[in-house]
């Protein structure tokens, strides 16, 4: 039986110096360090005193086309990591975002009109990696098997169904065309629910847009490799301004 999902998380972004300082005072303080083996998103396992980080290759392993996302952005090289309770104070500087649980529900979602107009968005078109879009049978067929064999899709759901969702989850995040008000500030979310997400882990992991805070769904392969929740937002928040990289290096 799985452990339950933990109301919250806390992201670490290591420059490779600093991963490397930080396991044996990470080891001596009483935490268990794994590696993800084929995604990111399985850094979600997280638990207790069982830390798990994500290496820059995992990024380019089962999900390459949408890892193009980390390696186009400031993240590129660091390692990240994530814990279920905030880390002792010495890794402060290298704490990025805390991501929680959420009974946030859309009244309404674009239609199919609206999500053209985000994925249209200069936001989103001047700020996607040319990768992202570079699709092919490979993709299409792999989206179809697992997002069949889960439950995702129907019979007749394939990925050209879908691509547009896919691209307006990212470019809502970019554009910010679709907000709800938290807490006094406009904050965008995924515009589909769980079956037109690809990638959550972009936002989930605040790779993009790093110091805004996001309402985030879960892509099939979060659910299946991460074990994120189905038809739950996740408050994805930015702890501190985020600058892309940190010092090396643990006093």
């Amino acid at each position: 039986m799985s452990k339950p999902e933990p109301e919250s998380r806390y992201l670490y972004w290591f420059d490779p110096q600093s991963f490397r300082d930080a396991t044996g005072p990470l080891k001596a303080a009483g935490y268990r360090l794994s590696q993800t083996l084929l995604t990111p998103c399985q850094v979600l396992h997280a638990r207790g005193n069982a830390l798990v980080y994500a290496p820059p290759a995992v990024w380019s392993r089962v999900c390459v086309r949408q890892g193009s996302w980390y390696r186009d952005s400031a993240r590129k090289g660091q390692t990240m990591l994530m814990s279920e309770q905030r880390l002792p104070e010495a890794f402060d500087r290298f704490l990025d975002s805390r991501m929680s649980v959420t009974d946030f529900a859309p009244g309404s979602l674009p239609t199919e009109a609206q999500l053209i107009e985000i994925v249209e968005s200069a936001a989103y078109q001047r700020k996607k990696p040319k990768a992202w879009e570079g699709i092919g049978f490979k993709d299409a067929f792999m989206f179809k098997v697992l997002f069949s064999v889960t439950g995702f899709w129907g019979l007749g759901d394939n990925l050209k169904k879908f691509w547009l969702a896919q691209r307006a989850n990212h470019a809502n995040f970019l554009s910010r065309k679709v907000t709800t008000k938290l807490d006094g500030e406009e904050v965008p979310y995924s515009v589909t629910g769980n079956a037109g997400v690809c990638s959550s882990c972009v936002e989930f992991f605040n790779v993009v847009e790093t110091d805004s805070r996001k309402l985030v769904a879960a892509c099939p392969g979060a659910v299946t490799f991460g074990g994120a929740a189905r038809n739950t937002y996740y408050d994805v928040r930015p702890v501190a301004p985020a600058t892309g990289t940190n010092s090396s290096g643990l006093d």
